[in-house]
């Protein structure tokens, strides 16, 4: 979307940060969502009647606690998915600080439709440039990283170890490539019947696949309050049984609330909006499916009787037709049920219209194939006396 088309709607502030509320379980990496936050907190502090922001990489890094290259590799998602808008300017000094703007319109767009990105950002070979704020000395603003050793300067990738903060924000070690492209790969959730994770683990979990920015705290407070992994890990387990039902802050509240042996289905707010929906949509939608196939078992139920009715008719009613009236009562009488046997008994011809009487006659003609045979005999031997007592 350009950034014409952009203008046309008017995203106030509560909109701006509701969006950033819901976007995180849409986005392929956690990173992303961390990196819009900051640039929306800063625009929103010194240029709030500007349409866009100017700030270095380190200025963004600041805001939560992320590293440099983290925060390179979060904008070029962010660009590559056309979700931020990206504006580079050098000063008359040489010094550069890009100015940022955000698409909120994509952003809501996202949120609206319920749908996860299909395909994350694609990861830069080694050898790709890297975006880099500017070709100027490093003066006030960072824009590239100059690695001294020795005599030798050299530029440093975006891909280089890039350990996490303290606070467990950011994947482990050289996992950055496989994290751009599954996020759950790192951190997979822990298989079950294996020992309980760790702590970090636990909050390692939390950022890749809820996009928590610092679950350190929430964790810490379930800590305090007795719990265990596992306890927490029967939240998440929970949280994870209603997918886009709960928000990061839903999560990391219900994460600091935890008390061991505390049913993991107490303590959540009332799922979001947009999950009901959906959960509604489903629910019409399987009601109409299941609709659809009863009706569809109904016309195979009377395909299969009316070839079933074909197959009697072309079998058994010449046998049928060429009894005598005290043939046929003698037979229904001892063969067919007292209903079928009440109805010829008062209308001996009530079995040549279909209907339910003939076909139950032909049905106990056919597990009766011999005396069937008997009569139809019997009826070819009398002939023409037999046609005179019908």
């Amino acid at each position: 979307m350009t950034e014409k088309q952009q203008g046309r709607l008017n995203f106030t502030h509560g909109n701006k940060l509701f969006i950033l509320r819901e976007i995180a379980t849409y986005l392929p990496h956690p990173r992303m969502t961390r990196v819009l936050r900051a640039i929306q907190e800063r625009h929103w502090q010194y240029a709030r009647d500007a349409d866009e922001v100017s700030l270095s990489h380190k200025q963004i890094a600041t805001v939560d606690g992320m590293s440099v290259p983290t925060v390179r590799r979060a904008i070029a998602d962010l660009i590559d998915h056309q979700l931020l808008i990206k504006t580079e300017t050098v000063s008359c000094y040489g010094r550069q600080a890009n100015s940022y703007k955000i698409v909120w319109s994509n952003l809501d767009a996202i949120v609206n439709d319920g749908e996860p990105l299909a395909d994350p950002a694609p990861v830069p070979a080694q050898s790709a440039a890297v975006d880099s704020e500017t070709s100027a000395p490093v003066l006030e603003y960072e824009s590239t990283q100059v690695v001294k050793t020795a005599s030798d300067h050299h530029d440093q990738s975006p891909d280089h170890c890039d350990h996490p903060p303290d606070h467990g924000d950011q994947p482990p070690p050289d996992h950055h490539d496989q994290a751009s492209i599954n996020p759950k790969l790192i951190n997979p959730p822990p298989p079950s019947g294996t020992n309980n994770p760790t702590w970090r683990e636990v909050e390692d979990l939390l950022i890749s696949e809820f996009g928590l920015g610092r679950p350190g705290k929430a964790v810490s407070a379930a800590r305090e309050n007795g719990c265990a992994t596992a306890d927490v890990l029967r939240v998440i387990e929970y949280a994870r049984s209603k997918p886009g039902a709960y928000g990061a802050g839903a999560i990391y509240n219900r994460i600091s609330e935890a008390r061991p042996g505390r049913d993991p289905a107490q303590g959540w707010p009332e799922e979001n909006k947009r999950y009901r929906q959906r959960q509604s949509r489903t629910r019409r939608n399987d009601q109409q499916a299941q609709l659809a196939r009863e009706a569809r078992e109904r016309d195979e139920r009377k395909r299969q009787d009316q070839a079933e009715r074909q197959r009697l008719e072309s079998e058994f009613g010449s046998v049928l037709d060429g009894m005598t009236r005290d043939q046929l009562r003698a037979y229904v009488a001892e063969h067919c049920q007292p209903v079928i046997a009440q109805a010829i008994a008062r209308n001996p011809d009530a079995h040549r219209s279909e209907g339910l009487y003939r076909t139950e006659i032909l049905k106990s003609l056919k597990a009766r194939q011999t005396d069937c045979q008997d009569h139809l005999d019997s009826a070819n031997a009398d002939g023409p006396a037999f046609a005179d007592q019908r």
